[in-house]
C-alpha cells in the first residue's frame, strides 16, 4: 500500500497525536542516538525516555504553530491517519533581517518504517510549506557519521561546516561534532 501525502499539523485537528511523536522521539534518541534535544534516563541497565518532558515539548511546538512562527509536518502509515510514522518541523523565527529564513528541526521517522522514503516526503512536503510562507532560506544540521549529512546532500543542500564537540551522544556521553547546512529554495519556485 502506498503512503498517503504528508499532512500539515493543525492543532485543532491533530494535537492528540503528539503522544506518538513523542514516542517517535523517543525511539530516534534511544535506538540510534539521534542528538535530538534531550538524553536518556539510565535506570541501572535499561534506558528510557521522559515521555512527560517530550509531550511538552511538543505541545510547545504545537503552539508556535498557532502563533505562527512554526510548521510541522507528519507523515501517516496509511489511509486511515492513526498511526504517525515520521514527523519534521519547520521552525520560523521572527526576524526583520532574514524574514526569509527558516529551520528544519527534528526530522524523526519511526525506526520501525525506515527505507520507505519517509524522510524524504517529509523534507519535499517542508521545502514545499517554506516556499508558500516565503522562507526560501532553509537552514538545519544534523550529527556527523549518523548518515544524515548524506541524505541532506542528496536533497541538494549545502555543507556550511562543522562545529566539533558540538553535543552530547545520548547514548555513549561522548562530545560529537554536528555538520550545518543551507539550501536556497528561490530557484525552486514556479
Amino acid at each position: 500500500m502506498a503512503l498517503p501525502a504528508p499532512t500539515t499539523y493543525d492543532p485543532a485537528k491533530h494535537k492528540p497525536l503528539i503522544h506518538q511523536f513523542a514516542s517517535i522521539h523517543a525511539a530516534c534518541v534511544l535506538r540510534d542516538g539521534t542528538l535530538a534535544t534531550f538524553l536518556p534516563v539510565w535506570k541501572g541497565a535499561e534506558t528510557t525516555m521522559d515521555h512527560t518532558k517530550l509531550v511538552e515539548y511538543w505541545l510547545s511546538r504545537s503552539q508556535q504553530v498557532e502563533e505562527g512562527s512554526r510548521d510541522i509536518i507528519l507523515q501517516y502509515a496509511d489511509n486511515n491517519e492513526v498511526e504517525v510514522v515520521g514527523v519534521v518541523s519547520l521552525s520560523m523565527p521572527p526576524s526583520e533581517t532574514g524574514p526569509f529564513r527558516s529551520l528544519v528541526e527534528k526530522l524523526l521517522v519511526s525506526p520501525d518504517h525506515r527505507y520507505k522514503g519517509i524522510a524524504r516526503r517529509l523534507m519535499e512536503k517542508l521545502e514545499e510549506v517554506a516556499l508558500e510562507k516565503h522562507r526560501d532560506l532553509v537552514m538545519l544540521d544534523t550529527t556527523i557519521g549518523s548518515g544524515a549529512e548524506q541524505f541532506y546532500r542528496k536533497l541538494g543542500y549545502n555543507s556550511l561546516g562543522i562545529v566539533p564537540k558540538y553535543g552530547i551522544h545520548p547514548l555513549t556521553g561522548e562530545l560529537v561534532d554536528e555538520e550545518f547546512f543551507w539550501k536556497g529554495l528561490r530557484s525552486l519556485e514556479a
